[in-house]
């Protein structure tokens, strides 16, 4: 009986273990996507920003430009140079506000989808020789 016992502890003991190790593995991987993720949603805010600091400068650049007179030659040309300095940089500061608010978006989305993977109940079923079932809750 004390054989049984000890058999069946041991068994319990080692389930446990090696379904801890597997728990703790996939929620390092999701922990490790979550941080990916974040950088993303941080990349998004910056090209976000800049982008929105860079489109009212050409636009500022821009009005400048109008109100220049064009008496000469040479003023002309500085006012053309402004004015294409301006369409440039309004432009690539929309083009980088949309890039900004899609990498913001996925990366906050996604951080938020790993993290509630990593901190929820999971049954995991590997066809592995180690393991075959686990049973984790995580909070």
């Amino acid at each position: 009986m004390k054989k049984l016992f000890i058999l069946i502890a041991a068994g319990i003991i080692a389930f446990h273990m090696s379904a801890s190790a597997q728990d703790d593995y996939q929620k390092n991987l999701y922990m490790k996507k979550a941080a990916s993720f974040n950088k993303m949603k941080n990349a998004g805010i910056g090209l976000t920003v800049g982008g929105i600091v860079l489109t009212v400068v050409g636009i500022a650049v821009l009005a400048d430009a109008v109100t220049m007179p064009y008496d000469t030659q040479s003023q002309k040309d500085a006012a053309d140079a402004k004015i294409s300095i301006g369409a440039y940089a309004t432009s690539f500061g929309i083009f980088a506000t949309g890039g900004g608010v899609t990498l913001w978006a996925i990366g906050a989305s996604k951080k938020r989808s790993y993290l509630r993977k990593a901190n929820s109940l999971s049954l995991n079923l590997n066809p592995n020789l180690n393991q075959k079932l686990s049973l984790a809750y995580r909070f």
